[in-house]
């Protein structure tokens, strides 16, 4: 692997004399201290680290090692394409500014080469080349920084965060890049920072990076539960998927820690995969399906115990029975999945049909329960009317004049009349 200091060194990377305004302060680094450098393209590459990158690259069916395009430009170009994908017109643009303006804004790297802020900066840049065969350069700052040890790798992801967490030209994490970029940093066997840092250096609140980080855990949980790969994200993010997943670690919060309480978790939460396929089936998606899953499946069936645990229990066999067939199928990609679906399609609708009936049972209920509470709010009234002689508040007979009470005197014949029209309907419903 080359050095970028070394061919600083050697004279073939030229300073330009440039100092960057750091975002924050790092320990070991300072705008005095630090000069950015017109580092030639082919000696560089893209983070495969990097939150944006990491879930793109498992759509590669072959593995890519990490490298710059004098070593094998497969890498580079393949992480290129991902970025043309995920917002063509936001790179045209930056390539437009670039080849008027030169580039602007000043990039970050490692010594190796890594690229840690200004992806779709050096892509313009490859572009730019391919289309006139002029050189490039890419204007950046090279880091005396290695993910080869801990402290390194914090210090870099503070100041990518930093960077790309609202900055000039950022660009906002998509939401399952983000959430799986939240996991990746403060989960697994030696975390680079607590999810209370994370929120601090990306000026998220705390409690929104807990709930992304709970996304993440069962979206990895769901791609498991079909069969594929837990990093297999893309599939999540193609079929737009993310708010489900989202709104599921919500949904699951109040089970209890008992082993009884958390039976009924993992019953639901199959329950609920079931329900995100069928939406994945029937190609509902964005607001749609997230309102399904939030007011109709979550509010009216998962916050009713007993209602969820009676639905659990009629459709367990058919929930095991999809998980198996799925399994059986070797799933790699949406292609794949949308293809196993068609053919579980009997099964899904079984399924829907089973909780579409829950639902409508659920929300016929409410509207009762609904009514009745809105006579017993009245008569709740009129029974603190009676107690108070009549009268509301702090209101007093000598306030009112006689044809006021008379009026009020015909309200209560009415009243009376209707009440007891009523009450005879209702008697005869009973007999």
């Amino acid at each position: 692997m080359i050095s970028l200091s070394d061919l600083v060194k050697a004279g073939k990377i030229e300073e330009t004399g440039a100092k960057p305004d750091l975002p924050l302060k790092i320990d070991g680094l300072n705008s005095r201290t630090l000069d950015v450098y017109k580092i030639p393209l082919n000696y560089l590459y893209y983070n495969d680290k990097n939150g944006r990158i990491s879930t793109g690259i498992t759509r590669c069916e072959n593995e890519l090692k990490p490298t710059n395009d004098d070593e094998n430009p497969e890498y580079n170009n393949f992480l290129a394409k991902l970025i043309k994908e995920d917002n063509n017109l936001a790179l045209k643009k930056t390539q437009k500014s670039i080849e008027e303006n030169g580039q602007q804004i000043y990039g970050y790297v490692l010594d190796d080469g890594r690229i840690i802020d200004g992806n779709r900066r050096f892509t313009a840049l490859r572009e730019l080349h391919k289309k006139t065969g002029k050189s490039y350069f890419f204007k950046a700052v090279i880091l005396p920084f290695s993910y080869n040890n801990s402290v390194d790798r914090a210090k870099i992801k503070r100041l990518e965060l930093a960077i790309q967490m609202g900055i000039e030209e950022r660009q906002k994490y998509e939401s399952v890049d983000l959430a799986v970029d939240i996991y990746n940093t403060t989960s697994g066997i030696e975390p680079i920072m607590t999810r209370a840092d994370y929120a601090e250096n990306s000026k998220i609140r705390k409690s929104e990076v807990e709930k992304y980080y709970q996304g993440a855990i069962y979206m990895r949980k769901f791609l498991k539960f079909i069969g594929t790969s837990t990093q297999n994200y893309n599939i999540i993010k193609e079929n737009k998927a993310w708010a489900l997943f989202y709104e599921i670690g919500k949904a699951l919060k109040n089970f209890g820690d008992d082993p009884e309480g958390q039976r009924q978790k993992n019953e639901t939460m199959y329950s609920y995969f079931a329900v995100i396929l069928r939406q994945m089936h029937v190609g509902a998606v964005g607001n749609t399906s997230r309102n399904f899953v939030r007011d109709s499946y979550g509010k009216k069936i998962i916050k009713s115990p007993a209602l969820n645990q009676k639905l659990n229990d009629e459709v367990a066999d058919i929930v095991d029975d999809l998980a198996d067939s799925l399994q059986d199928k070797k799933i790699r990609n949406t292609s794949d999945l949308m293809h196993c679906l068609s053919d579980e399609d009997a099964t899904l609708k079984e399924f829907g049909d089973i909780v579409d009936s829950y639902i409508r049972d659920a929300t016929n209920s409410e509207s009762v329960e609904k009514f009745i509470s809105s006579v017993r709010k009245y008569v709740g009234y009129f029974e603190e009317l009676d107690g108070k002689g009549g009268l509301g508040g702090s209101l007093k007979y000598s306030e009112l004049n006689k044809d006021q009470l008379k009026e009020l005197q015909l309200c209560m014949r009415d009243l009376n009349k209707f009440s007891k029209s009523i009450f005879d309907k209702y008697k005869n419903e009973i007999r």
